[in-house]
């Protein structure tokens, strides 16, 4: 600020310093046109360059002083020369640009306790569950167990990858993933769910390779797996197939209302599918976008009313193999 007040105010007084120098020039040049004595020229320079430096020295005092006093408050004063003028337009657009900041913060942090609450919400309920199922009897049923610690899990997972997601320094590893070994797996930790539902899983032509993060293009799948299931029929059928560059997850369920699709990707939506289940939370696909920005490949998603939904996971060539 030193600096640039100095600028700032070297610029505006230099106009009567220029003006100074051309009287004492031309004061100087009458003498010599004249024939005056030169202690006259010294005597005006000697007498009127200190009325100059001290008139200098109290205005850079004066606009110092109100220069803090503009820092200080609310800058609602008046600018009296341009130094205060500049200094006033910078601070105000600072401010600006710090209060828009302040209130994203806040916003984003509001938002981030809000999806705390709502995921703390949905594993207590879970947790409530399973109390109660033991407390009902000496035997539980293993199909509540698993249903409560799936779902307690399931938001658990979503609460940690946003906070991960969130951070700047999240670190990527990039590595040569089988598809067919990753689906397969990823079938087997869900095998409960599909055989409580009835659901049978189609893989076709996953023999494919594709170079990306392993971990992060697991949560993709599991989310998009987790949505199809969900949302289908029960003695239906999900396919997992590879087509044309994108891995590609359709089930034969409720589908999506075209009035809803164009929002899917938008954080916390859950449109007309998510109000009729308690299970949903609008994270899901947000956060699957959210990752396959960082991660360069493309999620899109077809859908039908009463026909069902394709989620696509798009691969760049260069990462197909």
């Amino acid at each position: 600020m030193n600096n640039h007040f100095s600028h700032l105010f070297l610029r505006a007084v230099l106009p009567i310093i220029v003006a100074y120098l051309l009287m004492v020039g031309l004061s100087w040049l009458l003498a010599i046109l004249y024939q005056i004595p030169h202690r006259y020229c010294w005597d005006l320079v000697r007498f009127s360059l200190p009325l100059l430096l001290a008139w200098l020295g109290i205005v850079g005092i004066r606009s110092w002083q109100r220069v803090r006093h503009l820092q200080r408050h609310d800058a609602t004063v008046w600018p009296h020369n341009p130094v205060e003028d500049e200094l006033l337009t910078q601070l105000i657009t600072a401010r600006t640009a710090s209060d828009r900041h302040v209130r994203d913060l806040r916003l984003h942090q509001q938002r981030q306790l809000d999806r705390l609450d709502l995921f703390a919400h949905e594993i207590k309920n879970s947790l409530t569950s399973l109390q109660a199922a033991a407390e009902n009897g000496p035997d539980v049923d293993s199909t509540s167990v698993q249903d409560g610690v799936r779902t307690a899990n399931y938001y658990l997972d979503l609460l940690l990858n946003d906070e991960r997601l969130a951070m700047s320094t999240t670190d990527y590893n990039f590595s040569w993933v089988n598809l067919q070994d990753l689906v397969n797996a990823i079938i087997r930790q869900n095998s409960a769910v599909f055989i409580r539902r009835q659901l049978v899983p189609q893989l076709v032509n996953l023999d494919r390779a594709v170079l990306t993060d392993p971990k992060w293009l697991r949560f993709c799948i599991n989310q998009l797996l987790s949505n199809a299931i969900k949302y289908s029929h029960s003695g239906g059928s999900i396919t997992i197939a590879w087509h044309d560059h994108a891995l590609m997850i359709k089930d034969e369920g409720v589908g999506i209302p075209p009035a809803d699709q164009r929002r899917i990707f938008e954080n916390g939506f859950t449109g007309h599918n998510g109000h009729q289940t308690t299970q949903s939370t609008g994270m899901g696909l947000y956060l699957v976008k959210k990752v396959a920005d960082k991660l360069n490949f493309t999620v899109r998603v077809r859908s039908r009313v009463g026909v069902g939904t394709s989620c696509y996971l798009i691969f760049p060539a260069a990462n197909i193999r």
